[in-house]
């Protein structure tokens, strides 16, 4: 990661300030000034914007070219270069990518045994569930028992899942 960092994220304060972090020190560091460029930014941008349109109601403000509220143009090219950055280096890599499939047949795997046998729930969601399907159907039953696994935890719904399916292997950590 320290190899990809100058390219990325340094840029975004003065690098000789970098080295004298390393390890967790330097990418917590650079993440804070990030956020702070950017919220700063934002902030300082957004209020030039609105002085000068001067609006005096929300019409004025619908009416406007362009947004009353964003980053300058250099904050949003360097942000928007990041999120490049974090997809192609961060949310596509092999190992994030497998542990999200991972992830996801869990999730699948525990709507398809909830929603085959709803007596498998706890006895406040099973009711719900049934209440559900009377009034939506097959729809209501369905976004009942998804509305109970989206209200886990990872590990309440891995726990979920091996008393119910089996033991899903999922890395500890990247």
């Amino acid at each position: 990661m320290r190899k990809l960092l100058p390219s990325a994220c340094l840029s975004w304060f003065q690098a000789e300030q970098a080295c004298r972090l390393a390890g967790k020190r330097l990418v917590n560091e650079i993440v804070r000034r990030m956020v702070n460029v950017v919220v700063t930014d934002l902030i300082e941008t957004s209020a030039a914007r609105i002085a000068a349109a001067a609006p005096e109601d929300i019409d004025v403000v619908r009416a406007a070219r362009a947004p009353l509220v964003g980053m300058g143009e250099s904050v949003a090219g360097r942000h928007l270069a990041l999120k490049r950055f974090l997809r192609d280096q961060l949310y596509r890599h092999p190992r994030v990518q497998t542990m999200t499939q991972r992830s996801q047949r869990v999730v699948r795997e525990l709507f398809d045994a909830y929603f085959g046998d709803t007596e498998r729930l706890p006895t406040e969601h099973a009711e719900r569930v049934r209440r559900m399907e009377g009034e939506h159907g097959a729809r209501g039953r369905a976004r009942a028992v998804a509305d109970y696994i989206a209200g886990m935890t990872d590990r309440f719904a891995i726990a979920r899942h091996e008393e119910l399916i089996g033991t899903v292997t999922l890395p500890d950590r990247f």
